[in-house]
Order: C-alpha cells, then structure tokens, then sequence
C-alpha cells in the first residue's frame, strides 16, 4: 500500500493481524524484501510494519540530498499516518541510523529496539567514502556500484556458499533509483548520533555480523556501551547484511528481545 508521510510517498507492508506494532526499517540500496524471513518469523504475535525508505523501492525517489532527521521523521510520520502510537524497532545498516534517531527524537514511539549493523557516528573515511560513491552513482548510474557493494557487504565465501544470497543483495542494490542512493548517502555522510546514544532509555539490542566490514563490530560494541544497558550480540559468519546471511539466528534474537521486552 502507499502511504503519504512527511511529505512524501511511501510503499508500504503490514503483515500479522493483532498484537503490538513491530516497525522495521531497511539499509541503503536494499528494500523491505529484506525483512521477509523476520516478518514471517514475527507475524503470528506481532503486527508488522515495514516500508520502502525514501528513494528506494516503490516509494518516491525525489531529487537532492536527504538528511538523517529526515528519514527519521519519515518512519514517525509513517506510524502517525497509520496511527501507530509506539512500536518495537528493528533496523538494519542505515535502518539502525534511523532507529538510533528515532530513539533519541521520538523516544515515546519506541518500545524496543534493535540497532543491526549499523554506525552512530560519521568519520572522514566513511564520509569520504560515501562522497566517492555518490559521484560514482552521479556519474554512471547505480549499476556501476553493484559489484562493489554487495563484495563489501558479503562475508568470506559467500558466492561460494550461497550464490542465491548474494543475487537477492545484487537485485536489491541493481533496483534502488540513482536519486535514492545518492539522496540517501548524503544522509549517511553526515551521521552524527554519537553525543546523544547516552539519552536512549529504550531496551536496545545492538547485533553485528563479525565479518561486517561496513559497521564493524568494535564500533557495535563501542555503541553498545554507550546506550545504558544495551545489549551486544556478534553473529558467527556473517557480513554487513546479517539478517540474509545468518537468518534462523538473527530472527531468534529479535523475536527473543521484543517478546522479553512485552514481558516487562
């Protein structure tokens, strides 16, 4: 379904018919197919939401750079257009950025939270290298940074071991619009949520995959500590993109950590 937030369109899914709302936000140049195997995992007790971000997906693509508290304010409008009141959070890679956002914005709206492969401060090579990729995009268009992306995101022998993951990763990238990387790098290149992760007071889960070269897991580790009383799981053999690589464990955790979260 499309839903307009924020002044913007979004493509949207709800799966699940009662329970509390689960609200599930993808990385850059991916989509909510990410989120099938969690949803399906979550769907018997939990009603969830998930979303094409801004210039991704079947939502709208507009031209320009995006800013963090813009896609933050994109997942809010969602649940105010939805009349979600609060929801438990998962997001993954740029998913996590907005739900760090969400988190210290929005704190009422969150009922839990699990923060997947993803930074909460920029530094000059990653902002470098975001700035690198958007001229890269500008100038060939986002087939010229497939290859390249999904190998980053990959953990060793991956192509070998699952060649269909790794076709999923390249469709999801190969079909994100130019406007959508771009816009939503520019976001990510200037990431600055490190001052204030000490004023979440939501339950938070921090997981990373040990082979996550995007978001390593020393820097996962690092936020963990600085959220009061988060959580950390590191994930045996897997990438940026945990949740494809390693489901049946990622989906166990955060089926775990929201229905501990209901319990409190």
């Amino acid at each position: 379904m499309q839903v307009k937030a924020n002044d913007s369109t979004f493509n949207c899914r709800v799966d699940g018919n009662a329970g509390p709302w689960v609200l599930l936000s993808h990385g850059l140049a991916t989509d909510l197919t990410m989120w099938d195997e969690l949803s399906d995992a979550l769907k018997d007790r939990y009603r969830v939401l998930r979303y094409d971000a801004r210039g991704h997906g079947a939502s709208a693509a507009p031209s320009g750079d995006y800013a963090l508290d813009q896609l933050v304010d994109d997942a809010a409008g969602l649940l105010d257009a939805l009349d979600v009141k609060q929801a438990h959070f998962a997001g993954l890679s740029m998913g996590g950025m907005v739900g760090l956002g969400l988190s210290i914005r929005h704190p009422h709206r969150i009922k839990s939270a699990v923060i997947a492969d993803s930074r909460h401060t920029t530094t000059p090579e990653f902002t470098k290298a975001w700035l690198d990729r958007i001229t890269t995009v500008r100038n060939g268009g986002v087939e010229t940074v497939v290859a390249s992306t999904v190998s980053r995101w990959s953990s060793e022998g991956l192509a070998a071991r699952n060649p269909a993951v790794v076709a999923r990763m390249e469709a999801m990238v190969r079909g994100t619009s130019a406007n959508g990387y771009c816009g939503c790098a520019a976001a990510l290149a200037r990431l600055n949520y490190g001052a204030r992760l000490g004023e979440i007071g939501a339950p938070t889960l921090v997981i990373c995959g040990d082979e996550d070269h995007g978001a390593p897991p020393e820097n996962s580790r690092q936020m963990a500590a600085m959220i009061e009383g988060a959580r950390f799981l590191e994930i045996k053999q897997a990438g940026h993109i945990a949740n494809i690589e390693q489901p049946v464990i990622f989906n166990e955790a955060v089926r775990g950590f929201f229905d501990n979260a209901e319990s409190r």
